[in-house]
């Protein structure tokens, strides 16, 4: 049967926002349970073009109108309308859509605000629009543009960019290291340029399969600090589902002689589940406590994949131990997330570069450190 194609117009009176940025809470980005989900990927050539992803959970049931605007700062209420429209496929249940400016002198936002029409309920998103964005290409799999920061293992992708010269492909092999604990001293950043493990050359509309799982970075100069980076992984993930692969990201609520013993067991699962037997003290809670520690593992890697897995992420790891928060709040260059069951709230500040230019980092602190060992006991009691 023929796809229907559903041409969505703006509705610029609907489209309103009429209150700054700073005053919106966007827990619903990161919660599984919303609506629907919207996301920009960037791409800097000779002019700024957005590609854009709408997913309606209650597609086809309800209708969405799509609007956006253009704001010079976070605390301005209202923006510059920008007329745009849109397409929607009912086979794939999501909308693709492009928007292309002139690369601007300045930054500013681009704010796009979806509304369910029957229900009148609405999302607000954002993207900064900045003159010095690194990422200059994408790659594409069989159903168009790869929104997410990650490529699945020996699964092939066309190699796009900008320009017409193949693209220098540096790989890198480390997994890197989770995030430390909010009270630590320690912050761990990826270098502004690693050393790559090997290189190799991608012509433009090539197929890239990677065969080894770690980090790819695409780049037309070695040199300049441009480029778009995707880490390779498994088939399942975000998921994890092997005994091996199961031992690493328990690190945030083990002891280290229970993560030594969950390492060493090295996929024998007899030996895995009487750790975490020990730990919860009851089969029952064993498998309350492994089902709904992965279920948050999983949406960390959904939302906050980056040049390492999302886990490992800041972000990751406090969505992992607390949770979707109630509050969150963006500034210009920050952004915070507030939990009020925990009394807690957690700031992050931007910390781009080449391999990751909307990875953000934690402002860790001691004061943390009560919070954080009274949820890891909740954890292990399995009160999740």
């Amino acid at each position: 049967m023929k796809a229907l194609l559903v041409i969505l117009s703006v509705l610029l009176p609907m489209g309103s926002i009429s209150q700054p940025l700073t005053s919106i809470n966007f827990k619903d980005w990161y919660d599984p349970e919303n609506e629907v989900q919207f996301t920009f990927q960037i791409i800097k050539s000779d002019s700024m073009h957005v590609h854009y992803r709408f997913v309606s959970r209650a597609f086809p049931a309800n209708k969405y109108a799509i609007t956006w605007e253009k704001r010079d700062s976070y605390t301005q209420r209202e923006g510059i309308p920008i007329p745009a429209n849109t397409i929607a496929s009912p086979v794939d249940k999501q909308w693709l859509g492009k928007l292309s400016f002139a690369i601007p002198a300045k930054s500013w936002l681009l704010v796009t605000k979806v509304t369910n029409t029957e229900s009148k309920k609405s999302w607000v998103y954002f993207k900064l629009i900045d003159p010095a964005y690194p990422i200059n290409g994408w790659l594409e799999n069989e159903a168009g543009q790869v929104h997410e920061r990650y490529v699945t293992i020996n699964k092939a992708y066309t190699v796009n960019s900008a320009g017409l010269q193949p693209l220098f492909v540096s790989y890198y092999k480390s997994d890197f290291q989770a995030a430390t604990p909010p009270f630590s001293d320690k912050t761990i950043k990826a270098d502004r340029f690693m050393f790559y493990d090997s290189t190799f050359k991608a012509p433009i509309g090539s197929k890239f399969i990677p065969h080894q799982p770690g980090l790819y970075l695409f780049q037309r100069d070695t040199n300049a600090a441009e480029g778009f980076a995707f880490r390779c992984v498994s088939e399942i993930y975000p998921k994890f589902s092997k005994i091996a692969d199961l031992a690493e990201p328990l690190i945030y609520v083990t002891t280290p002689e229970e993560y030594g013993a969950l390492v060493n067991a090295n996929g024998d699962k007899a030996k895995f589940d009487k750790v975490i037997l020990d730990i919860t003290r009851d089969k029952d809670r064993a498998k309350t406590f492994m089902r709904n520690y992965f279920r948050r593992i999983e949406l960390a890697n959904l939302y906050f994949s980056s040049y390492k897995t999302g886990w490992k992420t800041d972000r990751g790891m406090i969505y992992t131990i607390f949770g979707l928060p109630d509050e969150v709040s963006i500034n210009d260059g920050s952004e915070s997330w507030n939990y009020d069951t925990f009394k807690v709230r957690f700031t992050f500040v931007k910390s781009g570069s080449v391999y990751d230019p909307d990875n953000y980092v934690l402002l860790r602190d001691k004061r943390f450190t009560e919070s954080w060992f009274s949820t890891i006991d909740l954890w292990r009691k399995s009160r999740f």
